[in-house]
């Protein structure tokens, strides 16, 4: 049996109960209590491993969403194997009672006969010359198996059970010990979602995702802000988490998801606006699947302009994109919205101006324009001229941020889109000089600057800009 990569960057099995499925809507205005969580994230491992950059990252911005979605989070980093199943235990004993409970790993995993792992650190775990048969009996004395989290969450008496693995990152003992092919793209040993769960792939089967050269993964940036956005059922966070990562990618990575949940839609983030069910009863109890923040007998009024405008000045980007959704769904789209799409914007080309902080916020600048471009074609009227622009400007500012991630292929690709929506802005043209320059295309930066210290900028600050990165190629 070969030794396979585990190619799933984030793969989520949601195990729910199925009799818990049905239940109706809550009438509390805040997400309710009882929702558990462990979070860990491994990135310190031996060389015969490999050390990874962002799995620690990735478990924090995990960490930080489910808190904000009212769950009680244990954090852990760098765990080695007791120290994960201390972990464990301390989460299985908090589980008894939760509404939900949910078990997040991020690091590396592999596949050992037809079974996945989670390796810890310091594990001591080698494929060298060994059989199938010993090498699985290695695998359960030195890694964690994966199964055994869903068998130990089940077991505890949770009304709904989620894994997160985040493990799909490449390691030299993921191979083949007959062929000691380190290079084929392996694939994920299956694991059928049982009836009431739902197993999510970063990455389509036989393919792998990398473990990513900025803060986090464009799965993991893709995923957190989709959970954060009040309104989707888990089907649609998955659904616009793979558009986000297959735009991002040129299409490279596709995630895929298996799902085999019933009963009535979950919302994590919540119902922005939810219609009384005609069954329930204000005495019945709260269903943990279907938090809202809205009381079933009266749906909550719309957002105001105000409120909106007031979001979006506070810097808050996914709640203030959560109540546009909610006044588009009540009163349609509306040229006013423009104006807090703009704000936030704003903000983004502000938080980067600061050489001193701009990296640190680059992350967040990436999300909030990610939200503005989900937001625009919702919000704004069909055709209306300040969708183009604006959209131009989310495109440009994240390419901004990107670079200072130093990723510059994809931010070539973001102004890539802006140049395309907006070909008059020559800061779209200078910036993409910059992202050329850094992929070493220095003809095609030369292109873009000597465009954009033409006479049609020359009163514009961009004009210098450009210019001087002329001189400097010369």
């Amino acid at each position: 049996m070969q030794i396979n990569k585990i190619v799933l960057s984030f793969a989520l099995i949601l195990v729910c109960r199925i009799s818990g499925a049905g239940g109706s809507a809550t009438a509390a205005e805040a997400v309710p209590a009882g929702r558990v969580a462990l979070v860990i994230g491994n990135s310190r491992y031996e060389p015969a491993i490999g050390a990874l950059h962002n799995p620690v990252n990735d478990a924090r911005a995990v960490a930080k969403t489910l808190r904000a979605l009212g769950f009680t989070v244990i954090e852990k980093h760098n765990l080695k194997r007791d120290e994960l199943m201390e972990a464990m235990i301390q989460f299985r004993g908090k589980l008894r009672g939760a509404e939900v409970g949910l078990f997040y790993f991020a690091g590396h995993g592999i596949s050992v006969n037809g079974s996945n792992y989670l390796i810890p650190i310091k594990s001591g775990y080698s494929p060298e010359a060994l059989s199938v048969t010993d090498l699985r009996l290695l695998a359960e004395t030195k890694l964690f198996n994966a199964e055994e989290a869903v068998a130990d969450m089940t077991q505890a008496g949770a009304g709904c059970n989620l894994v997160i693995l985040d493990a799909c990152r490449s390691t030299p003992i993921a191979r083949n010990p007959q062929t000691r092919d380190a290079s084929s793209a392996g694939g994920l040993a299956e694991m059928n979602p049982p009836a009431g769960s739902l197993i999510a792939f970063a990455t389509d089967a036989g393919h792998t995702a990398n473990d990513g050269v900025g803060a986090n993964s464009i799965y993991t940036e893709e995923l957190v802000k989709h959970l954060l956005t009040p309104g989707l059922t888990i089907e649609q966070v998955f659904k616009r988490t793979r558009a986000g990562v297959m735009e991002r990618s040129g299409g490279s990575q596709m995630p895929a998801e298996y799902s085999r949940l019933v009963g009535e839609d979950i919302f994590l983030a919540g119902q922005m606006s939810a219609k009384p069910s005609e069954s329930a009863k204000p005495s019945e109890p709260a269903s943990p699947l279907t938090p809202t923040f809205t009381p079933p007998q009266a749906a909550r009024p719309a957002p105001t302009l105000a409120e909106i405008n007031r979001l979006a000045n506070a810097g808050n980007a996914a709640a203030c994109v959560g109540a546009l959704h909610a006044a588009v769904l009540n009163h349609g789209p509306s040229a006013h919205y423009a104006t807090p799409l703009a704000t936030l914007l704003e903000r983004v080309k502000i938080s980067l101006r600061d050489p001193n902080t701009a990296t640190e916020n680059a992350p967040e600048a990436i999300q909030t324009c990610h939200l503005v471009l989900s937001a625009l074609t919702e919000s704004l009227p069909s055709r209306h001229p300040d969708c183009a622009t604006l959209s131009a400007k989310a495109w440009n500012r994240q390419g901004d941020a990107l670079l200072l991630l130093s990723r510059p292929q994809e931010a070539l690709t973001a102004f890539n889109s802006a140049a395309e929506l907006d070909p008059s802005d020559g800061y779209v043209l200078y910036n993409r000089g910059r992202a050329y320059l850094a992929l070493d295309r220095k003809e095609e930066a030369r292109t873009d600057f000597t465009a954009a210290a033409g006479a049609k900028f020359r009163k514009s600050g961009v004009h210098q800009l450009a210019t001087e990165a002329l001189a400097e190629l010369k």
